[in-house]
């Protein structure tokens, strides 16, 4: 089973990581100044011995604890064995001895050559053995604890305020993350609308803009799914019902004798069926898409179209006292096919539909038709029959070409007039 990693613990463990290299790296450089420093006093004090002994003096001096000779026979055998003779002004050597980095001096050598104005060349050296050093650390720390003891210390304390601290920042950090993972987690389609929650930081507020962005487009894309379903079965309605009733009016066709050319007139009406269902798929995919483009346009005779969705639809008033006057002018105009037959089809369906007893009046002048329905039932068709699908699509479709399309409502019918050029 693998093992997911936690950030938050990464973070934090790289976070201490790094605070600790720093603490150690810092006590490190804390000793080493400590030491310069203590190099620093030393050959001071020892120049400053150098400048104010006496002068011309062959004998073997003390001052305040330091050796000075003349000559470098002279200097104490530990000093030479250690280090080389010295050969020019204010050469400095030193030799420390301890445990380890961090622990106490044990001991110490010191040696320096100072020369005069004069040439006269000075030696001055100083020993600090074990039981110095032991009784010059117990003076300096009488009432503090052993140095490394302090180092460690001031490391841990160093460490324990740096991990508060960056505890109250994770927790800073961590609980927006947490609510926005919380929010995205419940996030719905109809949280999409509301305002974003504040979670204090840019790059969050950002991350969650990002994840309402996506939401969004997928709702949008379902919802273009749901649409071209819903528009699909609702435009294909009509020519299935051709290609059934056809079908069947052939089936009884077949067995009659001398019904060659009614055969062909079905078979034509079954074809012409065919081809409207395949370009109603092709055009409502290209209407949900999101963003569309200009169908080609092609020569179509729109009195025939009329004529021709007012056969196909009749079925709709098959059984109903409707009258349906159809007026043509004739013409060929430059139009995408596809969108004009559900443009029409609609409007002629809806009139059919919302019409229980009465007249439909299809009149065509130029590329200008108008859609009348009166209807004299008692019956309130607009509440009891809807067809918001189909009127959606025309819409959409009238607004995408800017088409002039007007629509009169009345308490027994509709007017509908659309100009295809405008």
């Amino acid at each position: 089973m693998k093992i997911r990693r936690s950030l938050k613990i990464f973070i934090v463990c790289a976070i201490m990581g790094m605070a600790t290299i720093t603490v150690v790296g810092f006590s490190t450089l804390t000793a080493n100044y400590f030491e310069k420093g203590l190099d620093g006093g030393v050959r001071m004090t020892m120049q400053e011995i150098g400048r104010f002994s006496p002068a011309n003096s062959d004998k073997e001096e003390y001052t305040l604890g330091f050796q000075i000779v003349h000559q470098w026979q002279e200097v104490t055998p530990e000093i030479r064995q250690v280090f080389a003779q010295p050969t020019k002004h204010l050469e400095f050597y030193k030799k420390i001895y301890r445990d380890h980095w961090y622990s106490e001096p044990n001991g110490a050598l010191f040696l320096l050559r100072y020369e005069r104005s004069n040439n006269e060349v000075l030696y001055i050296s100083r020993i600090v053995d074990d039981i110095e050093a032991a009784d010059l650390s117990s003076r300096l720390n009488q009432d503090d604890l052993p140095h490394l003891c302090q180092i460690l210390g001031y490391a841990t304390i160093a460490l324990a305020m740096f991990a508060v601290c960056m505890y109250f920042v994770m927790q800073l950090v961590a609980q927006p993350i947490e609510r926005l993972a919380k929010w995205a987690k419940t996030l719905t389609p109809c949280q999409l609308n509301h305002p974003l929650p504040d979670f204090h930081y840019n790059e969050l507020n950002r991350l969650a803009t990002i994840v309402k962005n996506s939401l969004s487009s997928v709702e949008d894309s379902l919802r273009r799914e749901h649409k071209f379903l819903a528009h699909a079965s609702h435009e294909l309605r009509t020519p299935i019902a051709v290609v059934r009733s056809n079908t069947e009016l052939m089936t009884k066709l077949v067995d009659k004798p001398n019904s060659i050319e009614k055969q062909k007139e079905v078979l034509e009406r079954i074809l012409r069926a065919g081809v409207t269902m395949t370009d109603l798929c092709e055009t409502l995919l290209w209407l949900n898409r999101g963003h569309h483009n200009q169908l080609p346009l092609s020569q179509l005779h729109l009195g025939e179209l009329l004529k021709q969705l007012s056969q196909e639809l009749n079925y709709l008033i098959r059984d109903k006292d409707v009258q349906v006057e159809i007026t043509v002018e004739g013409g060929v105009f430059e139009l995408p096919t596809t969108l004009c037959r559900i443009v029409l089809s609609n409007l002629i369906r809806n009139a059919y539909q919302h019409t229980l007893r009465g007249t439909v009046v299809i009149t065509q002048l130029g590329a200008e038709v108008s859609i009348k329905n009166r209807d004299t039932s008692c019956g309130d068709t607009q509440e009891q029959l809807g067809f918001g699908l189909g009127l959606e699509l025309t819409h959409r479709i009238i607004r995408h070409y800017s088409w002039d399309c007007t629509i009169e409502e009345y308490p027994d019918g509709r007017d509908v007039r659309i100009n295809f050029t405008s």
